[in-house]
């Protein structure tokens, strides 16, 4: 049962194809699932969340949870320290600053925990969606 994720299964590699067609995206099980299934696949939303559970216990995805509860995957890309995601288009942006490290130094001198840099989600808004909703406000 502990190798079960490490076949190459059609499921996998529907899941897996899903996230490749959609780098720069977390997406939900569900998004996963639709892609899946609007190409006349059959395949059930549990092995989906199992199989994107199974790629992110391998590093092959990272997994982001929102203030809401609901998780989002989305492809590992090794060159990225970190990723910016956006709560409004849930666009996913590298997060590749030195900033990151000495925030990393900091936390781990001054409160004894270990940040991990390729692992690390900040949540906001993009520049696009900022400008939207202060547009939308000034439009009122």
């Amino acid at each position: 049962m502990a190798t079960r994720g490490k076949y190459k299964t059609r499921q996998r590699t529907l899941v897996q194809t899903c996230l490749e067609s959609n780098v720069g995206r977390y997406l939900t099980v569900d998004e996963v699932w639709s892609s899946a299934t609007l190409s006349g696949e059959r395949i059930g939303r549990t092995t989906v969340y199992r199989n994107l559970e199974s790629m992110v216990e391998e590093g092959q995805a990272l997994k982001a949870v929102s203030p809401g509860g609901e998780a989002s995957y989305h492809l590992y890309q090794d060159k990225a320290s970190g990723q910016l995601v956006c709560l409004e288009c849930r666009n996913a942006f590298p997060l590749t600053c030195h900033m990151i490290g000495e925030l990393s130094h900091h936390v781990l001198d001054h409160h004894g925990f270990k940040i991990l840099p390729a692992r690390t989600v900040l949540y906001g808004l993009c520049d696009a969606c900022l400008a939207a909703t202060s547009n939308a406000s000034q439009a009122v």
